[in-house]
């Protein structure tokens, strides 16, 4: 064993010595990545009752993973099911099936599988064994409503509760619930890159789009959106594992490339015919939202010009297909889509907007008529939760205060102040009940796991649902991240946080870590609960690291200006931004400036490399994993909105290519993928890694076969945060070979 390697394994021994006199566990990879013994045992799956008197979720109570009912009012809990029985049930049930291989399904399988509460609140909607099922919440007897090997998806109940209608291989079909009876409602026959009623990769992907198929308020009409996808190109993704070399081929258009032709669709129940109301692929639209007017005598959708610099909200008539946009936002650089409509009743709805400059809430008529503005300033709200009983007032989520915090808040219609519902520091979420009576509200810090309390709509605490936190780490000696700010070459505030070892002493000279991702629409610097990726980096701290995350411009919720910094220009200013956190650190008279990495995964990933390649004086080293290597490699969607197409930015997407910069990377480099990643493809990295290879550099490169673009989250999430472990131990802990 060499000497570096003996020093090593000493300093770790004599670590968990420590840790032991002290009577504190040591986290190690294996309690958090594989047996998951720090997981918060919260409720999940909420899902509420249409009348709002209870809710049911899934939770470990005990011994008895179940799923629970639990009446608003009194608190009383009751066992509906306990779930590994029921699956074990449905499983019997269905012997020759195969569990469906969720992995293969877009980049967000779960998306389409989310579970429904029936209109009368007697029946769950759920999945098992490859086919939907429903539950009786009072008995706990279920029933498959469907057969077949294929998986069905968005699954969801007629409002009258008669039918429940879902895709599968690309259609959409019904069921109705008395007779058991199925019936295909499209048919695309051999056209199989028709989509009807659910998205294509890049708008789920990238638009938030998954199920786009609603039922009509009379459940007499489905609402749809077809994807022709044949203009878009196939796009390899090899399987080397299999003996013959599979290949999966997926519909992935990318920057300056076809999209799919949309068409918003409707379809009539008695006649089973189908219509167009909105072909969008006549003017290369987008159609990222949809739906009905509440009385259903039409529809609404929204319409996004290619550049993504224009949106309108239209209007259209069922029966003539008439149509007109009642309102439309403009912006320089791109619109972001956020919600649709939100509607107070039928003559009155709610819009999301950033004209002002941040994300604020606008009172409409049903004809596009502004009545008033009801929030403002400089911060942003996050979404619309509900509409307060009895009517005048809305909820909704948002940062007032402080960016790097989440508030849960309301405002009544008549304009006026907005007020607070809690008052506890930190980030809120909640879940409100169909008459916002109640919110299941979420909240957390930097050093509190989360916790669910049951408020009133005017924020008054009711009960604890959740607040046991995480027993298993009392044992352990954690350190709180702290929060601070500094400022950009322009001085523009940027927020960061830095975590200390616990033992730290200001008179010792520490490595750094910068973690990044750095991309828009994420913001990392936040004062809530940092799961899994918290604890992976307390585990670095106890080895001595002190880990450090900025958020740059370009970072979400801080409003336009901050974000639209990046315009055109993706990696310039984010690198710009990164290096002045680097030259922050290194004033720091306790961190070493000779030992200061980077590390991220995705957009993180980019801007590893890039830190790497184009800053090697403030960056020794870095960890990236499923990295873009060019933006002309990246979807459409995404890349054009921040970029414009390639062919209208060649300069940006040079500049902004970590593979055209490969010669200056300097120090130690591991670069980790996954080969069936159909976000970002193994293209990227292999193209990365041949520029490295041409420039004389040598790099770490591990592949995951088979895994999709959440390494840190798959299978081998165990593996894959050990090999980083000791990648930054040798690299930057240790310093390297001397």
């Amino acid at each position: 064993m060499c000497k570096k390697a003996v020093l090593a394994a000493i300093v770790f021994l004599l670590f968990f010595e420590m840790a032991a006199a002290a009577g504190k566990e040591a986290l190690t990879l294996e309690h958090i990545f594989g047996e998951g013994r720090y997981e918060e045992n919260l409720i999940d799956d909420v899902l509420w009752l249409p009348d709002s008197s209870a809710f049911i979720y899934r939770q470990q109570i005990g011994k008895i993973d179940g799923l629970w009912r639990q009446e608003a009012m009194t608190g009383r809990v009751r066992l509906v099911a306990d779930w590994t029985a029921l699956n074990k049930n449905l499983e019997a049930a269905r012997p020759d099936f195969r569990k469906p291989d969720l992995d293969n399904v877009n980049s967000h399988p779960s998306a389409g599988l989310k579970a429904a509460i029936s209109p009368d609140g007697r029946q769950y909607l759920a999945y098992g064994r490859g086919d939907v099922y429903l539950l009786d919440l009072a008995t706990g007897r279920f029933r498959f409503l469907t057969d077949c090997p294929s998986q069905e998806r968005f699954a969801a109940f007629s409002p009258d509760g008669s039918q429940v209608a879902f895709t599968r291989d690309g259609d959409l079909f019904a069921v109705e619930l008395s007779s058991g009876r199925e019936k295909r409602l499209t048919d695309r026959g051999a056209c199989n890159w028709l989509l009807n009623g659910e998205a294509d990769w890049v708008y789920e992907e990238e638009l938030d789009v998954a199920r786009s198929f609603w039922w009509s308020p009379r459940s007499d009409q489905i609402l749809f959106l077809q994807f022709d996808t044949s203009p878009v190109a196939p796009f390899p993704i090899p399987d080397h594992l299999a003996i013959d070399s599979r290949i999966e081929w997926q519909r992935y258009p990318q920057a300056g490339a076809a999209n799919s032709r949309v068409k918003l669709m409707i379809l009539d129940l008695a006649s089973g015919a189908s219509r167009a109301l909105f072909d969008a692929g006549l003017t290369d639209d987008y159609l990222p939202r949809a739906g009905w007017w509440p009385e259903g005598s039409k529809v609404w959708y929204m319409a996004l010009n290619r550049d993504q610099n224009r949106l309108e909200l239209r209007t259209v008539e069922p029966a003539t297909a008439a149509s007109r946009a009642i309102l439309s936002e403009e912006d320089r650089a791109w619109v972001n889509v956020a919600g649709g409509p939100f509607f107070v009743d039928a003559e009155r709805f709610i819009w999301a907007s950033e004209r002002d400059g941040f994300r604020h809430l606008y009172l409409y008529r049903g004809d596009g008529m502004l009545v008033r503005q009801l929030t403002q300033g400089a911060w942003t709200v996050d979404e619309v939760i509900g509409q307060a009983t009895p009517g005048e007032r809305v909820l909704f989520r948002g940062n007032a205060g402080d960016p790097r915090e989440s508030h849960l808040c309301s405002v009544a219609l008549d304009g006026g102040a907005f007020d607070r519902l809690e008052s506890i520091p930190g980030w809120h979420e909640a879940v409100a009940s169909p008459d916002c009576r109640f919110l299941l509200d979420t909240h957390s810090d930097l050093g509190q796991p989360p916790r669910i309390d049951l408020l009133d709509a005017g924020g008054r605490k009711l009960r604890s649902i959740c607040s046991e936190g995480i027993p298993a780490l009392a044992s352990v000696c954690l350190s709180t991240p702290e929060l601070g700010s500094l400022k950009a070459a322009d001085g523009t505030t940027l927020y960061w946080s830095m975590l200390r070892p616990a033992d730290f002493d200001p008179k010792k000279k520490y490595p750094a870590l910068v973690y990044v991702y750095g991309g828009p629409g994420v913001q990392m610097v936040t004062n809530q609960w940092q799961s899994s990726r918290g604890l992976f980096q307390q585990y670095l701290a106890e080895r001595g690291l002190i880990v450090f995350t900025l958020d740059n411009r370009g970072s979400a919720r801080r409003g336009c200006a901050f974000e639209q910094a990046v315009y055109r220009h993706l990696g310039q200013v984010e690198v710009a931004d990164q290096v002045r956190g680097s030259q922050f650190l290194k004033s720091l008279p306790y961190v070493d400036p000779q030992r200061i990495g980077v590390y991220g995964g995705s957009y993180g990933g980019y801007m590893t490399l890039m830190c790497l390649n184009k800053a090697p004086d403030h960056f020794r080293m870095g960890v990236a994993y499923t990295p873009v290597a060019d933006w002309n490699l990246y979807d459409s969607v995404y890349t054009e909105r921040y970029m414009d197409r390639p062919q209208d930015n060649p300069e940006g997407y040079r500049e902004g290519a970590p593979l055209r910069f490969a010669q200056g990377l300097a120090g130690p480099l591991l670069i980790c993928q996954g080969t069936g990643d159909n976000n970002v493809h193994v293209q990227s990295t292999l193209q990365m890694a041949d520029e490295y290879i041409q420039a004389g550099k040598q790099i770490q490169l591990m592949l995951y076969p088979r895994i999709r673009h959440g390494i840190r989250t798959s299978k081998y999430k165990l593996h894959f945060h050990t090999l980083k472990a000791q990648f930054l131990e040798r690299w930057l802990i240790q310093g390297g070979p001397k």
